[in-house]
């Protein structure tokens, strides 16, 4: 996909991860997302698989179907293998987050992109 200057655009990629807090914990886990330690681990994150976080998004008065989603821009589809070097700093982040989290309820993940940047086939004739 070129740009209005005839440059080639990467499409983006946004990976998600929807989950549940542990009952009680809505306040600490806000806490910790707004906290040095989090931008560290995110920080360190970035540098090592090139995954940019975005934000947490919690859901408002009962709206979705998860607690929480975290949002990530992915460069390209071989960021997600980079995550396996990344063991170190995920054992960090489960360390610092593990009793916040609700793990008896199954979460999420998908990987989307915007209606600019997503191929829709034709169907065929």
């Amino acid at each position: 996909m070129k740009d209005a200057g005839g440059l080639w655009q990467v499409p983006k990629l946004y990976w998600v991860n929807s989950y549940f807090l542990a009952p009680n914990m809505q306040m600490e886990y806000q806490k910790w997302c707004k906290s040095s330690g989090a931008k560290a681990i995110r920080d360190k994150f970035e540098k090592q698989t090139g995954i940019k976080y975005i934000n947490t998004y919690w859901k408002v008065l009962g709206f979705g179907d998860y607690d929480c989603e975290d949002w990530f821009e992915l460069p390209n589809w071989a960021a997600m293998d980079k995550i396996r070097d990344a063991m170190s700093i995920m054992e960090q982040l489960y360390k610092e987050t593990w009793k916040m989290m609700d793990m008896t309820r199954e979460g999420k993940n998908r990987v989307v992109r915007t209606t600019e940047d997503v191929m829709v086939p034709n169907p065929p004739e």
